[in-house]
């Protein structure tokens, strides 16, 4: 189950202060690692500006959260992102529903031009670190340069099951980029345990380069550090216990808590600076400061910073990244991320899903003479699960109330909302807090009070009331439940009344008052209940309310691109209707006028590769996106002619075997048909002459061959597209069928006998003889021989005859005797 890619986002935010979900994710926050590119530093304004402006117009990032910055050694700078949307927006400005999402990616910044970072392809774009598991995922942490390279700290993310937040931390692994083309090295895991997602920051300061990271502990999140010597991260790291450096990973010691899930931390004159989104609280505007003299701390403060304006509009902001390098003299420029738990708000205004920027005075002024601290502040529980806390007040002062929640580990005090004595909610039952109280007046804040303490007793809360479920037209219900005081965490369930489902299944939990799960099965009917989650335990389940999901069949994709291959098969491509469908890709004869598409084939990607074709025939292609409505509509035509290149190899190794008159060849190929070419080199042929019929295979005999004579043979393979390079040529003579032994003797008065050794007893042969003492030419006896023997009769008395045998255009030498 899933409830959509901003409910994660959201709930990264949301689970590093709450107990009942852990969701383990990485944070960044880039540095100075080379001196400032402007000495004037960078405007909070004009770096917001930029990435809206980036994200309307670049037309492949349209927002990002997690933005960490690595100033390049080239003046370059490189943007590191975590879940990253794809396209452009509408043209009213929302969010495609169609947008790719990967996990990770990042913009290379050069002077004002930006320029996106993705794995994959342009047609399929993929994380730009990759994990090769499906169910599992990087998030980015912090980076730095090393040589010629950017070493970059992810956070390997596992699936544990359908839901949205059924997410663990499986380790943290080192990546890298190659300079200057940014080409993705391998990624390596690092030893480092999967208790802490590190990477909140890389920071070098003298002969160390230190690494924070975050640990999610019930309703805490907690800041660690360790440390590598020099500056190649993927050296032995130590680990800072809170007492001494250790070589063990599970020693690792809490600095703080109220982190982010990413943070920065920098020197900033003599001191250390923090800078983070206030995480002790949920749903927080606030960005504070801590400050130490040392990187492993103590820390003091918080220093509220900056209060964001963006949950005044009902969106959420988390995570901050600190570049100093960027930052103006006298101030620290800091970046956020924002966006919404409302899934409609979320799609409805791209630009919400992109960073922001702010830049305040650093260090911060402290005013002379400030109001004193309150007296009598006293806190004790309230029986709804609020703790009352009173004071006492004088006139022209406001006043802030601070809160600690001991029992959870909370190293500092918290603002809370409020002004005047009253109810504080969201507590814990059994936990013990302190809290303290601070007056306000034109002066500025004075100090905290003594602390009040108190151990808070909470009720689980009230189920809340399912108002109404809307289904879509996408296989999704959107839930509606009333407000729970003192809740900010809701879990909800569905089963399926159609299969007849008894048990309930878990559909995520989520904030706010809706929240939109699914996709479910088409036509069937679900009944939906929300637990409420709350300081005191769950709620028992509300009353169920029902819908019956509708999936509507997709549109149609847009018209394919189709691409021949050398090997006569055509590869498709299409713009992608929506993220999760398969598609039908059907195919006919056009040459043959074919009307019949025949059966699909099925691509669960937006592009698939056809069978070989035949070469030369024209073939028509649709394609239609499938869903659990069924088959949408179908594509325009693409039509494209098959083409099959000649083979791109010539055979090897060609041997040559004479056997009587005939040739048996042989050589080596990959292909199934080849042709054979020759010339007679004892007749003088210049050119070759190719065979009539193919050879298949590798083997071929060649006969009606001139006995005797040398030939030259050469090979190449052939398909339909043509043939192929000619093999190397290679020489062989043919076996003569002329008989051996020849010859002739006198027999009786003008009579001879010319006898001779048969080579073949296939053959007929012509006898030549002249009358050599009369200067005879040769002659040849009409009638041809059949067997070894010839007679030789009305030879004239003492005259010397010569005989020879001749077999086609072949003939033997002469023998000769002289007649009684």
């Amino acid at each position: 189950m899933d409830g959509g890619p901003w409910v994660r986002f959201a709930m990264r935010w949301l689970l590093a202060a709450w107990t009942v979900v852990v969701l383990l994710a990485v944070a960044a926050a880039a540095g100075p690692r080379v001196a400032p590119e402007d000495p004037g530093g960078t405007s909070a304004a004009g770096l917001t500006a930029l990435f809206q402006r980036y994200g309307d117009t670049s037309g492949d990032w349209l927002g990002a959260d997690r933005t960490a910055s690595v100033p390049l050694p080239d003046g370059r700078r490189l943007w590191l992102f975590s879940d990253t949307f794809l396209g452009r927006p509408d043209p009213g400005g929302a969010r495609p529903r169609s947008a790719s999402l990967v996990h990770n990616s990042a913009v290379v910044q050069d002077g004002g031009k930006l320029t996106t970072l993705t794995g994959g392809s342009p047609g399929r774009p993929a994380s730009l670190f990759s994990t090769g598991d499906d169910g599992e995922y990087h998030w980015v942490g912090d980076a730095s340069v090393l040589s010629d390279q950017v070493q970059v700290l992810v956070n390997r993310i596992k699936r544990t099951g359908p839901g949205p937040l059924d997410h663990v931390l499986a380790a943290t692994d080192l990546a890298t980029l190659a300079l200057p083309t940014f080409a993705a090295g391998r990624v390596r895991p690092l030893p480092v345990g999967d208790k802490v997602s590190w990477g909140s920051e890389v920071m070098t300061d003298g002969a160390y380069t230190y690494i924070y990271g975050s640990e999610a502990a019930g309703q805490m999140k907690f800041a660690h550090v360790a440390r590598v010597r020099g500056t190649d991260l993927g050296q032995p790291w130590e680990f800072w216990t809170g007492r001494a450096w250790s070589a063990a990973a599970g020693e690792s010691g809490r600095l703080l808590s109220g982190v982010g899930t990413s943070f920065g931390v920098r020197k900033v004159g003599d001191r250390y600076v923090l800078v983070t989104h206030e995480n002790n609280l949920m749903f927080s505007a606030d960005f504070v400061a801590y400050t130490a003299t040392a990187p492993t701390g103590p820390f003091e403060g918080p220093h509220y910073l900056f209060r964001a304006p963006e949950p005044d509009a009902g969106h959420i902001v988390y995570d901050a990244d600190l570049h100093l390098d960027l930052s103006r003299p006298g101030s620290l420029l800091v970046s956020y991320n924002v966006n919404d738990l409302d899934e409609a708000v979320a799609y409805a205004d791209a630009s919400i899903y992109r960073p922001r920027f702010f830049e305040v005075p650093w260090p911060p002024r402290v005013a002379g003479q400030l109001p004193p601290a309150p007296a009598e502040v006293a806190a004790a529980p309230d029986g709804s699960g609020t703790a009352r806390v009173t004071w006492k007040t004088e006139g022209g002062r406001d006043y802030r109330v601070y809160r600690r929640d001991v029992t959870a580990g909370q190293t500092h005090f918290v603002r809370l909302p409020g002004n005047a004595p009253g109810k504080f909610e969201f507590l814990t039952n059994g936990h013990r807090y302190e809290f303290a109280v601070s007056a306000v007046d034109k002066r500025g804040e004075g100090a905290l009070s003594p602390v009040a303490g108190m151990t808070a007793t909470v009720p689980p809360p009230p189920a809340p009331a399912m108002v109404r479920a809307e289904p879509d037209n996408a296989g999704k219900v959107t839930l509606h439940w009333t407000e729970v005081p003192f809740v900010q965490l809701f879990k909800l369930y569905y089963r399926d009344l159609t299969t007849g489902q008894r048990g309930r299944t878990a559909a995520g939990a989520y904030p706010g008052q809706s929240a939109t799960i699914g996709p479910l099965r088409h036509g069937h009917e679900y009944e939906f209940t929300a637990v409420a989650v709350g300081g005191g335990g769950d709620s028992v389940h509300s009353k169920g309310v029902r819908a019956t999901v509708v999936v509507a069949t997709p549109p149609a994709p847009g018209t394919p691109s189709a691409q021949t291959r050398p090997d006569g098969t055509v590869l498709l491509s299409w713009p992608q209707v929506a993220p999760g469908l398969a598609y039908k890709i059907y195919q006919r004869d056009a040459t043959a006028g074919t009307t019949d598409w025949g059966v699909p084939g099925i691509s669960r990607t937006t592009q698939f590769r056809s069978r070989p074709l035949e070469h030369g025939r024209e073939y028509e292609f649709v394609v239609a996106a499938v869903n659990d409505g069924g088959e949408g509509t179908r594509s325009p035509v693409v039509r494209v002619r098959a083409q099959l290149a000649p083979p791109g190899d010539a055979p090897t190794r060609l041997r040559a075997e004479p056997r009587g008159t005939a040739v048996e060849l042989s050589w080596r190929s990959r292909q199934t048909w080849h042709w054979i070419y020759r010339r007679d080199v004892t007749a003088g042929e210049k050119d070759f002459t190719r065979e009539e019929v193919g050879a298949q295979g590798r083997e071929a005999t060649l006969r009606n061959l001139v006995a005797g004579h040398e030939y030259e043979l050469k090979v190449a393979a052939f398909n339909p597209g043509g043939a192929g390079p000619q093999s190397s040529p290679v020489r062989v003579r043919v076996g003569s069928a002329l008989p051996t032994g020849l010859a002739v003797v006198a027999t009786g008065p003008g009579t001879a006998r010319l006898t001779w050794q048969e080579i073949r007893s296939d053959v007929l042969y012509r006898i030549q003889v002249r009358d050599a003492s009369a200067g005879e030419q040769w002659r040849t006896d009409p009638y041809p021989v059949d067997g070894s023997t010839y007679e030789a009769i009305m030879l004239i008395a003492g005259h010397q005859y010569e005989f020879r045998v001749q077999l086609d255009d072949l003939t033997t030498e002469p023998v000769s005797v002289t007649a009684r």
